[in-house]
């Protein structure tokens, strides 16, 4: 039987490696130590060879390295698989726009994906754009290939259903939603739209998630200005330059990850409509319908790896236009022109079973979170929370009826260098990254997001001791116990 990670979580040293949730599957594998973290991000072969898995775009599955393998590497060359012949194709530009040096695009005969091979010195470039634009091969696709089985990515009655799901909790008809085979392929191609309307300069508005930033810094033909802190002084920033010169499009999260801080939407609305430029809402960590932002954004990006999958073995994305925006038309008409249905079959089957219970599961995981960040608050030992909350204006100004407010929660402890790694290891929780599981997950995102420019993201307010918890749907009295127990037993190092 497969562990259960609600009653038995992966959170001790000889767990290291194993998958989360125990399947071969799982887009997550615990890291269950704080140096089990930094020896991740420093490349340690005692870390990395005990990996039985890994978020896929940042590490690559082991059957898509057996499809490598196979069909791709030989000698001094290296490649990837693509989940198309056109984005394969995006990936050789990269390629090529960083490096100069010219990729193989190699087809896979009878089936969608596509293979890009380079040489040994441009493969960490070729993994760039792997890891920014998202549009993978998954692991059951790999495994298909492998196998010689059809790949197929068709417009199936499960497909429409996930769709119908999405449509629901955006408030729009489904024929305004698009599936994508991760939540970063849904920003790329939100990132492409705006540039075949409007090329031109973007904004990020408020500290984002880490690709969503460099997409902006490192595709071709992007320029980009960031406001990392996405407050009132950042707003005023945006004001001045839109006087000037506006962007083409403000890109932002809400909220943001990981300081849940939700930005004005509706003064962003306000400044978008006045200077006609877009405005981009990654809503991941609405965790599907706890604040309407659809309704402010011109296009709305969604990771259903997180909350709408909710169990941790499939990625999938999705963006969606608001109907009502001033750019609607248009924006569906390049969108529907350059779209080709990329998140398989297999994984789209995958989606519609676990997204299934979403709606009741996303309830328990608000009440949960709340109860959890409010004993986080109360607890000595914790100096900082960020959770959204009530005496959030801009939260509460966009919260759906009957909304919460989220599963995710940040903490910095007192004395951050001698208690974190203690109160990390000794907690009783699933450890890796990852959210929106069904399953608490905690992570030092910091360390594993930014660990080479833990200086940089200080400055913009991110402490590199921040712990990220995703809260999941463990009865609260057991999940408040198990922090309990974490923290009395950093007391000694306070």
């Amino acid at each position: 039987m497969p562990a259960n990670l609600i009653t038995s979580p992966h959170c001790h040293a000889d767990q290291l490696g194993l998958p989360m949730p125990d399947d071969v599957h799982a887009v997550s594998a615990c890291l269950p130590l704080w140096q089990h973290n930094i020896g991740y991000e420093e490349g340690d072969a005692s870390v990395h060879d005990r990996l039985q898995a890994a978020y896929p775009r940042f590490c690559f599955h082991p059957l898509v390295n057996q499809l490598a393998d196979r069909f791709l590497n030989s000698g001094n060359r290296r490649g990837l698989p693509f989940v198309s012949r056109r984005s394969a194709q995006r990936a050789a530009d990269f390629v090529q726009h960083a490096t100069g040096e010219v990729a193989e695009l190699v087809a896979f005969d009878g089936h969608q994906a596509c293979g890009v091979v380079v040489g040994s010195d441009q493969f960490k470039t070729l993994k760039q754009y792997w890891q920014h634009a998202g549009e993978n091969v998954s692991s059951r696709v790999a495994q298909q290939l492998l196998a010689g089985h059809s790949t197929a990515c068709s417009d199936t009655a499960v497909r429409t259903v996930v769709r119908e799901r999405v449509a629901a909790f955006q408030n729009v008809e489904p024929n305004h939603v698009f599936l994508y085979p991760s939540g970063m392929a849904a920003v790329a191609s939100a990132w492409r739209t705006v540039q075949a309307l409007r090329p031109g300069s973007t904004c990020q508005f408020g500290f984002p998630y880490v690709d969503t930033l460099k997409i902006q810094q490192r595709f071709p033909d992007a320029s980009h200005t960031f406001l990392p802190v996405g407050g009132p002084s950042d707003l005023k920033l945006l004001e001045a330059q839109c006087e000037v010169q506006p962007p083409t499009a403000v890109i932002c999260e809400a909220p943001t990850n990981p300081l849940l801080v939700t930005p004005d939407l509706r003064r962003l609305r306000e400044l978008a409509d006045q200077h006609d430029f877009l405005l981009i809402v990654d809503d991941t960590l609405t965790a599907c319908g706890n604040l309407n932002t659809t309704a402010l954004a011109d296009i709305a990006v969604t990771s259903l790896t997180k909350y709408f999958s909710g169990y941790g073995n499939v990625l999938a994305g999705a963006m969606t236009i608001n109907p009502n925006g001033r750019h609607a038309a248009r924006l569906l008409e390049l969108v529907r022109s350059a779209f080709e249905e990329t998140l398989s079959d297999v994984d789209v089957e995958v989606l519609a079973n676990n997204s299934r219970d979403m709606p009741e599961r996303v309830a328990t995981i608000n009440s949960n979170a709340a109860a959890l960040a409010d004993f986080l608050r109360s607890h000595a030992s914790v100096q900082s929370v960020y959770y959204p909350s009530a005496d959030d204006a801009n939260y509460t100004a966009i919260q759906a009826a009957n909304g919460g407010y989220g599963g995710l929660i940040s903490i910095v402890l007192r004395k951050p260098e001698t208690t974190t790694p203690p109160f990390f290891d000794g907690l009783e929780v699933c450890k890796g990254p990852n959210l929106g599981t069904n399953f608490t997950l905690c992570c030092p995102y910091t360390i594993l997001a930014h660990y080479d420019e833990l200086d940089f993201v200080e400055t913009c307010g991110v402490s590199r001791w921040l712990l990220r918890i995703s809260v999941g749907v463990e009865p609260i009295g057991e999940l408040r116990s198990r922090f309990e127990r974490a923290l009395n037993g950093i007391m000694l190092h306070t």
